[in-house]
């Protein structure tokens, strides 16, 4: 429950936010064309969306790479597990 109020506090304050800084404008430079007149808060959504995902295709970079060097590594392990068996000498018998 308190978790709740925490996050719709965070909510309002963050609308409040938006509709107090909603009439102001900037120009907006992408790779040589200029926006002009472009929202501030339109601004920041961009950015913030951007950074999410950047964020999220390192994560998932990070993943596989992990993912894949814990796979070979198993491979290794049976490959061993596997010449060694077959280089076993046969022990006579007692």
């Amino acid at each position: 429950m308190l978790l709740a109020i925490f996050t719709a506090l965070i909510f309002l304050g963050l609308a409040l936010l938006v509709l107090l800084n909603s009439t102001y404008t900037t120009s907006f430079n992408l790779f040589g064309k200029i926006y002009e007149q472009v929202p501030v808060i339109l601004v920041i959504l961009i950015s913030f969306f951007t950074g999410i995902c950047y964020t999220i295709v390192f994560y998932l970079y990070g993943k596989a790479r992990k993912f894949s060097k814990n796979r070979r590594k198993q491979k290794e392990e049976r490959l061993t597990a596997s010449v060694k068996e077959q280089t076993k000498e046969p022990q006579p018998p007692i």
